[in-house]
């Protein structure tokens, strides 16, 4: 019973995987190489304030490219992203390219997961630019807990470091920098092969940015300590990447300028002059980050009008004019730059004596000034960490919800689960008080129970843990059919004809629980086929005897032809085969009829024969036999119920040990079907 029961739920699975599964179409290969260095020159132009030549660049190299990867297309839409948010802050165009990635990446979600994850915060970021907070909050919740499920931690680090500067805009460095830390431990677990970025750009950014915080927060010596780590770890790993030196000794030239600020700030001068200089000298020309190196110039001018060396102050404060004048220093990306220059402008007048010449400047930045203050102030008042646990919330409640439904489902399901148990002992109590018609009652109640599986199956819907809730009840009561049978035979006062039933009760009861530990492991796809050496002979004997009953009762005769062939197979996935065939020669078969199998071994392989001189099968549905559909069932000639199961497994099994299953028929003539195995 229990082994036409396992046919029956896993036709079921097969079925609905069958039906799950989608043709993924053949995707245009990606070309990392040639894209980087588009990737980089775009970065160059940024790097020079000339922003819409990286876009035209970027979208000149993607034209003139056939046939560009998903890879390829989503590095062009990160890039351009980046230009509209943190450039020319167009976030209309931000938020188009944010939905160009989501719409890159339909349907292909689980396979491209970094990127998708980045789509997510994609969204987020354009979401806080529209001061949309409580949105934006609830798309980096999704996107954190996508990224915990299916990235490694090297991946993750980016996103660790995104969440931190949320707070770091907040101006709440306290609580930035534990997750700027974190970002650094997940980095280390990056492999050799994870690329520039990843090995290089992000941990010195990761430094740099936590020195910022101590810098921004007061304590001035720890931000030292960290600005110095990160030139530690550009000289340690500068000659790893030989083609990139311009970024490298770019980076260098931005920590140098943070250096000299904070020297500033602690009224070491010397130091300051020297490291602002540098980081001056390194980043303002072509090719290098010369906005960065303004940024330099507003401190050291800084430094030098506190110093009244008015000379030196006028000299960096006439260059940022040009700066800002040129091409190069139009953008919102400036804006910062152009309001600290104002401030010292004011300064330098003021302190040089010029009232007259100072006040204008002095309204320009006060302007300036609250303008900043009024765009900022909504999102330094809002809570984040409010907003995590609100959505937080939120998905636990759905989750309960959820888990409540599961619970009723399964409550109901351990109901007919008991049901089923106990029609099931029944039976055998019964048919142990009439094991001379054992095996007649045991096929009448494989038939009811099919029956009563399939109204069951039409009533509700049936899903994989309700299959291995009702799989682990049964393996109990199944294990005490088993263990009666074996204290019955103990008793060798019985008939010989009781023995042998309680025999092959007793090894029924063992397959059936394989069949059982089967349906428990159905739902694992990375479960390894179990083999052992079998010999062939004696499984087919034993497979002929169980069955030789079936025969007899339509006066039929099993006769086997078969040599000793020992081959590693799992011996009770290869019984239920066999067992199949036979069974099926016996129910298409006439009264009288013989059925030959056999076994012939070959130079690498074994074949193995079921013949019958049956009904044979008709050339309509001759190649429908082997689906899981049952377009293909007929009823035997003695009107036995078909299932439609049996061969479409047989298939499955027989495939996975490496062999082939075939028949050849002519109707009315009979059937031979052929297995083919590996020696």
């Amino acid at each position: 019973m229990s082994f036409r029961v396992t046919l029956f739920f896993l036709g079921l699975v097969y079925a609905l995987s069958m039906a799950s599964c989608k043709q993924i179409a053949q995707e245009p290969a990606n070309h990392p190489a040639h894209f980087d260095t588009v990737v980089n020159q775009a970065g160059i132009y940024l790097g020079d304030g000339q922003n819409k030549r990286a876009v035209r660049h970027l979208d000149s190299a993607y034209r003139s490219f056939p046939h560009p990867g998903i890879k390829d297309l989503y590095r062009k839409y990160d890039n351009l992203f980046n230009i509209y948010l943190n450039y020319d802050f167009n976030i209309p165009k931000a938020r188009l390219y944010t939905d160009s990635v989501f719409q890159l990446l339909k349907g292909k979600e689980t396979t491209y997961k970094n990127e998708y994850t980045n789509a997510l915060f994609f969204l987020g970021e354009v979401l806080m630019a529209e001061k949309r907070y409580t949105e934006a909050f609830k798309t980096f919740y999704d996107a954190r807990s996508f990224a915990d499920k299916n990235l490694e931690d090297c991946a993750l680090s980016i996103f660790s470091f995104k969440l931190g500067l949320v707070r770091y805009t907040q101006e709440e460095y306290g609580k930035a920098i534990p997750f700027f830390k974190e970002a650094m431990v997940e980095n280390k677990d990056c492999k050799p092969g994870a690329g520039f970025d990843y090995l290089f750009v992000n941990p010195q950014n990761y430094l740099n940015t936590i020195a910022l915080c101590f810098e921004k927060s007061g304590a001035l010596d720890s931000a030292v300590v960290y600005y110095h780590k990160a030139l530690d770890f550009i000289a340690a790993n500068k000659a790893r990447f030989p083609k990139r030196q311009a970024f490298i000794t770019s980076a260098s030239g931005v920590i140098y300028g943070n250096l000299g600020g904070i020297y500033v700030k602690k009224g070491e001068d010397e130091q300051a002059k020297k490291y602002l200089k540098e980081s001056i000298a390194i980043n303002d020309r072509p090719g290098y980050d010369i906005q960065d190196a303004q940024t330099a110039k507003l401190k050291l001018a800084a430094l030098y009008i506190g110093l009244s060396d008015y000379a030196g102050g006028e000299r960096l404060l006439n260059e940022l004019e040009d700066f800002l004048s040129c091409k190069y220093g139009l953008g919102q990306r400036n804006n910062n730059i152009r309001i600290k220059w104002v401030r010292l402008k004011y300064e330098y007048y003021r302190k040089n004596g010029k009232p007259l010449l100072a006040y204008p400047y002095l309204q320009k930045s006060d302007a300036s000034r609250d303008s900043v203050i009024k765009a900022d102030r909504e999102l330094k008042n809002f809570d984040v960490d409010k907003a995590f646990k609100d959505t937080e919330q939120k998905y636990r409640l759905a989750l309960l919800n959820k888990d409540n439904q599961l619970k009723t489902a399964y409550l109901a399901a351990a109901v007919i689960c008991i049901v089923m148990v106990m029609i099931i002992l029944f039976f055998i109590w019964y048919n142990l008080r009439h094991s001379r018609r054992v095996n007649r009652q045991i096929s009448e109640q494989n038939i009811n129970m099919q029956k009563t599986l399939s109204s069951l199956e039409r009533s509700q819907e049936e899903n994989v843990k309700m299959m291995m809730i009702v799989a682990h009840d049964l393996r109990n009561p199944i294990g005490n059919i088993t263990a009666m049978a074996d204290l019955m035979l103990a008793d060798q006062d019985r008939a010989e004809d009781d023995m042998q039933m309680l025999e092959m009760i007793k090894k029924s009861g063992q397959n059936s629980l394989h069949l059982v530990n089967d349906l428990l492991k159905v739902n694992n796809k990375t479960e390894n086929l179990q083999k052992e050496p079998v010999d062939l002979y004696v499984l087919l004997n034993y497979c002929v005897n169980l069955l030789r009953h079936k025969a007899e009762e339509k006066k039929q005769q099993l006769i086997l032809h078969a040599v000793h062939v020992t081959i590693s197979v799992n011996t009770e996935k290869m019984w239920r085969v066999m067992s199949n065939l036979i069974g099926n020669a016996v129910k298409f078969s006439p009264e009288s009829a013989a059925i030959n199998i056999s076994i012939k071994e070959g130079k690498d392989r074994v074949l193995i024969a079921v013949e019958d001189h049956g009904i044979g099968i008709p050339a309509a549905i001759k190649t429908k036999i082997f689906d899981m559909s049952g377009e293909g069932q007929r009823s035997g000639t003695a009107g036995e119920q078909p299932y439609g199961l049996g061969l479409a497994i047989s298939r499955q099994i027989i495939e996975s040990h490496g062999g082939r299953i075939w028949v050849e028929s002519e109707p009315e003539k009979g059937s031979i079907f052929y297995i083919e195995l590996p020696l």
